[in-house]
């Protein structure tokens, strides 16, 4: 078997299947995908919405509740606590598969039917009525996929085992953390990118088993260094004394300086750790694991993001699932043999086209449905009568596809349209990753969703605030504060406060949605660039997120070891 051009139906450039990809299909049964890597990526990530929050009331108990969904949506809308009660079923919403009609149809009818959770909360969540994607955390606020044993996260995404964490980014078992991205097991760090093992730190890049450090870019096992100068312990503690990092106005220079300052350093090509035969970006842990992004423990995966102990799997987003395939997110735990899942709940075996099922198999075109077998749209089926119909219905998704406003079409082996989506690319997770504006995304033919700012009252404008966190006393938890930038209002919380004055750290005075921005803009995109080691003399190429037009001096793995360690 040899590999194949092929042109993407929606965006219309050129994409390659490998062989290795035709043998997965082959053994998951399924066509080769007539969509690009990117646009199935986009595809299922649109499906995503994890931040745009919205006040409504819970359609069955009527209670005022936060939710992802606005109140103009067509389906229910239940609170968690409704949602996960005996008061409902899913399976009153059954319908007769109708030949006559395109399978996504008939899809898009049932969910708008089918009751929806309002936030996507999980386990014994404590406290956290204002987070969405949790899973057994406490005292998470406006923060998302924050998972298990996280506690007392504010204003921060994709955080797994992480105490006491504000604005930050893909953190991994860390304590005490402002502005972390990329972090592992880091304690009472602040400005800490894409380092591990580091105490007491502030302003590092790819640090490793560091302490006392600051402004520093490469070091391993080090201590009481400045801008990666070695000093005693007497004259670092001097030197800190010169620089006030609760000062609004050192910080905002300094970061420039350090971001200047680091392009001195070269970087690692891509950030992998114990992970071969893989290609990717911030991967830890894996085996055979090709254009993924932000996966660790996992083995045998391609085009893959924030995924954790999965296998045998292609195109899946936020799982855990084993031989899955097409996968947007929610874990899907203890999960195998899927396909064309939106929400994927724990235990599904044998599923395809299905949302926000759990401790199901056997089931085509469901949503909300629990300990079912054999349901078509919801229908319960003889196993005999499921199984002679199945092939039937996928016969008939090829000969009669679902065609879009775009024209793209889409028969049996196609994810779900993403002009089926109740949110608009603005609003999900896709536009964190790739932003597009919204002259943009409506010529592209996505959905854009036009957001209602709340009106509150300003008390108090950004330039008015105390520059030093020691000016600042509990007065300005009664203040509406005014963006700098946006204009958008917002207050700090009692949280806030109590961790600002013991990290020393001062007031924002940009809104959380423009600190994040700004946050995810450090990030290298999840593209791959076949570039050479920019080392003299090294011939040696490989896959990287640097783009060739950047700045950064980027480095194969054995020259960046040899000059860091």
């Amino acid at each position: 078997m040899e590999s194949e051009i092929k042109n993407c139906q929606n965006c219309k450039k050129d994409f390659t299947i490998e062989p290795d990809d035709f043998l997965f299909y082959e053994k998951m049964k399924v066509p080769p995908p007539t969509f690009c890597p990117h646009c199935r990526l986009a595809r299922r990530l649109i499906w995503k919405n994890e931040r745009s929050l919205y006040k409504r009331k819970c359609d069955m108990c009527q209670k005022n509740i936060i939710a992802m969904y606005d109140e103009k949506a067509i389906f229910p809308v239940y609170c968690s606590e409704c949602y996960k009660s005996d008061k409902w079923e899913a399976s009153i919403y059954a319908q007769d598969y109708d030949f006559s009609k395109s399978f996504f149809k008939q899809w898009h009818e049932l969910m708008n039917k089918v009751s929806r959770q309002s936030l996507w909360q999980f386990g014994d969540s404590i406290n956290s009525e204002y987070a969405n994607f949790i899973y057994f955390v406490k005292n998470v606020y406006l923060s998302s996929s924050v998972l298990t044993g996280s506690e007392y996260v504010y204003f921060s995404n994709n955080i797994d085992n992480s105490k006491q964490i504000i604005d930050s980014y893909n953190l991994i078992d860390n304590e005490l953390i402002y502005e972390g991205m990329g972090g592992t097991k880091n304690y009472n760090c602040q400005y800490c990118y894409w380092s591990a093992n580091c105490i007491d730190c502030n302003f590092i890049l790819d640090c490793n088993n560091c302490q006392d450090c600051f402004g520093c870019v490469n070091l391993q096992n080090k201590r009481f260094c400045f801008e990666n100068i070695q000093l005693t312990k007497e004259d670092y503690a001097e030197k800190l004394k010169l620089y006030n990092i609760g000062s609004y106005k050192f910080v905002n220079k300094y970061i420039e300086k350090f971001r200047t300052f680091s392009l001195n350093f070269p970087r690692k090509y891509a950030r992998t750790i114990n992970s071969f035969d893989s290609t990717g970006d911030e991967l830890r842990n894996n085996k055979n694991t090709l254009v993924s992004f932000n996966v660790y423990d996992s083995e045998n995966l391609k085009y893959t993001y924030r995924c954790v102990h999965a296998k045998d799997s292609m195109d899946i987003c936020h799982s855990y699932a084993e031989q899955a395939y097409e996968h947007a997110f929610a874990g899907a735990e203890n999960s195998q043999n899927i396909k064309f899942v939106i929400t994927g709940e724990a235990a599904l075996s044998m599923v395809e086209y299905v949302d926000a099922c759990k401790s199901s198999s056997n089931l085509f075109g469901c949503i909300g449905l629990k300990n079912k077998q054999y349901c078509i749209l919801n229908k319960q089926y003889a196993k005999e009568e499921y199984e002679e119909l199945i092939p039937k219905i996928k016969e008939q998704m090829n000969e009669m596809p679902y065609v879009d406003a775009k024209g793209n079409v889409y028969k049996y082996g196609e994810f779900f349209p993403y002009e089926l989506c109740p949110f608009g690319y603005n609003e999900a997770v896709i536009n964190d990753h790739f932003p597009l504006t919204k002259e943009e995304i409506i010529e592209r033919g996505y959905k854009y969703k036009e957001k209602i700012d709340n009106k509150y009252t300003i008390t108090l404008k950004a330039n008015d605030i105390p520059d030093d966190i020691k000016e600042i006393n509990e007065s300005i938890l009664n203040e509406v504060i005014e963006c700098e930038v946006s204009g958008k209002a917002f207050k700090i919380t009692p949280f806030e406060l109590q961790f600002y004055k013991r990290m020393k750290i001062p007031i924002p005075r940009l809104h959380p949605d423009e600190r994040y921005k700004r946050r995810l803009a450090l990030r290298n995109p999840m593209v791959l660039y076949h570039r050479s080691c920019m080392n003299e003399g090294c011939t040696n190429s490989f896959e990287t997120t640097y783009a060739p037009d950047r700045s950064e001096i980027v480095y194969c793995k054995e020259c960046y070891q040899r000059e860091v360690y």
